[in-house]
């Protein structure tokens, strides 16, 4: 295991890109100065392309148009982003929202929902099957090591679907993950395109079959498919990433942006959650399983990307993060994972004897039905 010179994030990354020991993402973060001339003059183009589609689309129609979808969860980053579409670029957003279970979303993600409803936005909601989403969540636990896929599955297909659906032809994202968290797998043409994200990890990783055998129901199985390239050029439909269009695009700014405009903060502390920010993925707390089975995996977690962001910000030193993500990567309250283990049907013995399974032992020592423990040392290159 070897880590980025600059960050903390280490070449296991799946479609991790490494050149002379430095990752995509600091690469990037290094060698382009924001130009805010460049943004302006590309969402310009986008915005006068939107206004002469929908003037195409008011000669056929009588009703409203909605000019753009913006998925949206119970967030920080998706009330930034719907702010920025309505107000800064003056379109007619349609907000969409696969929004989770029952018994998976937070209280918190459904207070954040329901206030960007009362900030005036139309907002839209798909939820999976509950029954079906507890089956696949734990078939993707056992099959991946991977708690959320199915859930991360629906969340990103959802939106194009209903795109394709509505014949509504441009997507707003937030994150490039290829420029901030490192999928090089994810590049598009330019800091903006979002075509590619068809071949996120979670997406592609495994294929669809495995949920057709799990759900003999074709419909509710549909549900989690993202797209493919001939639906999108037959509607001719584009996905656009909104992050690179201002320069203080972070996780800080974004939490104190939307905490501003009514969003609601996770009320829990660190120490349960390894979120060093108390405001990433608000909206439903299985994640914060993920997040631990993804350090047990590649030797990094949530805390070791909320810190490589505030390095690659110049907020602080890589020597300075690592004792923080020594600390707390990996983190998650028993609380949660004994919550999930209910929710699918399963005892805490047998999650942790699941886990172990997806452990990698050349980087952890694996213990029975317990925690495992690290053999690296954080920001060290590690042989095993």
């Amino acid at each position: 295991m070897k880590y980025c010179k600059n960050c903390l994030t280490t070449d296991l990354r799946p479609n991790s890109s490494f050149v002379d020991g430095v990752c995509i993402a600091c690469r990037y973060s290094n060698s382009i100065e924001p130009d805010e001339e460049k943004y302006r003059l590309k969402l310009s183009q986008l915005k006068q392309s939107i206004t002469q589609s929908r003037r195409k689309q008011s000669k056929n129609t009588k009703k409203a148009q909605y000019d753009c979808i913006v998925g949206v969860s119970g967030g920080k980053d998706s009330t930034r982003q719907a702010h920025w579409v309505r107000d800064r670029l003056g379109l007619r957003p349609l907000l969409v929202c696969c929004a989770y279970t029952p018994k998976q979303m937070s209280q918190v993600g459904a207070d954040n929902l329901s206030n960007l409803i009362e900030m005036g936005f139309d907002l839209i909601t798909a939820t999976p099957a509950p029954k079906t989403a507890a089956k696949l969540a734990l078939d993707s636990f056992l099959q991946f090591g991977n708690v959320c896929k199915s859930t991360e599955m629906s969340l990103f297909s959802t939106v194009p679907r209903l795109a394709i659906e509505l014949g509504i032809t441009t997507i707003f994202w937030g994150e490039n993950p290829a420029l901030q968290v490192g999928d090089s797998a994810v590049e598009g043409l330019d800091e903006f395109d979002g075509s590619n994200l068809r071949k996120l990890n979670t997406l592609t990783d495994g294929g669809n079959e495995w949920i057709s055998n799990a759900v003999k129901a074709h419909y509710k199985a549909h549900h989690y498919f993202y797209p493919d390239e001939y639906e999108f050029n037959k509607k001719r439909i584009k996905i656009f990433y909104l992050g690179p269009a201002w320069d203080d695009w972070s996780n800080e700014n974004n939490a104190t942006y939307a905490a501003l405009n009514g969003l609601s903060l996770r009320p829990f502390d660190e120490h349960e959650t390894g979120d060093i920010s108390n405001a990433s993925m608000l909206d439903e707390e299985f994640t914060n399983i993920n997040m631990m089975l993804k350090y047990f995996k590649f030797g990094f977690g949530r805390t070791t990307d909320l810190l490589c962001e505030k390095i690659r910000d110049g907020e602080m030193t890589r020597a300075q993060a690592i004792p923080i993500a020594q600390e707390f990567d990996g983190v998650c309250a028993d609380t949660i994972i004994k919550r999930f283990a209910d929710y699918v049907g399963i005892t805490v013995e047998e999650f942790w004897d699941i886990t172990n399974r997806w452990v990698n032992p050349k980087i952890f020592k694996i213990r029975a039905q317990a925690r495992p423990i690290p053999k690296f040392t954080v920001g060290v290159d590690y042989a095993g």
